[in-house]
């Protein structure tokens, strides 16, 4: 019994994973919905925001920086023990994709409880500063988790890792979410709204391969 237990524990983990990153996103954005700055604000508003509203923005933080990053960095853990295991190069290179994306999360979270911890509306500089670096972090992340799924669907063409529409999926997240990495990278308001496509691909794909992995674990 002790034995089934350690080897079914892992991919139940990784399975589990998956669903979170997508629940803590969707919990996260329903917490501040509206109420959070977008890239294009002012750092006036930018701080105002944040001061008016230091509850619902640092909930919002929690869930989609704090436990979100958990789940990818679970999720890319169980991609590079697959990787190790059945030698395949890609699968380890998206792995450590998914675990830099769970990190870069970590690092948008210490910057957001900084700048909301500190916001000051009679010197939003310093704020919206802030917010202005946890964007381009995003945009870095996002680019991360473009590499992350196109590695994953390349690892996916000589084993049997995803299904095929998953690989569909993957693909489209990664020509979707570097489109909208560039935007934040950039802070450009014209690209940006992609990302209304490319998070939903991103929730409904880390679960999938969560679940994947799960199965094959």
């Amino acid at each position: 019994m002790t034995t089934i237990a350690k080897r079914t524990a892992p991919g139940s983990a990784v399975r589990t994973a998956g669903y979170v990153h997508a629940a803590a996103w969707i919990l996260g954005l329903a917490a501040a919905w509206g109420a959070a700055p977008e890239v294009g604000d002012t750092h006036a508003e930018i701080t105002t925001m944040y001061a008016d509203r230091p509850v619902q923005t640092l909930v919002q933080a929690l869930f989609v920086h704090g436990v979100a990053a958990v789940g990818l960095l679970v999720v890319g853990s169980g991609l590079v023990d697959r990787a190790r295991r059945t030698g395949n190069t890609a699968a380890g290179w998206a792995g450590w994709a998914g675990r830099a994306a769970g990190a870069l999360a970590g690092v948008q979270l210490v910057l957001e409880v900084i700048a909301i911890s500190g916001a000051d509306p009679a010197s939003p500089g310093r704020t919206g500063a802030l917010f202005e670096a946890v964007q381009r972090t995003d945009g870095v992340k996002m680019l991360v988790l473009a590499a992350l799924a196109a590695a994953t669907c390349a690892a996916s063409r000589h084993s049997t890792l995803l299904r095929r529409g998953e690989v569909v999926i993957g693909w489209a997240l990664a020509v979707t979410i570097t489109v909208s990495g560039i935007g934040y990278l950039l802070l450009s308001t014209a690209l940006t709204p992609v990302a209304f496509i490319s998070l939903p691909l991103l929730l409904i794909w880390i679960a999938a391969l969560g679940a994947a992995l799960g199965r094959r674990t």
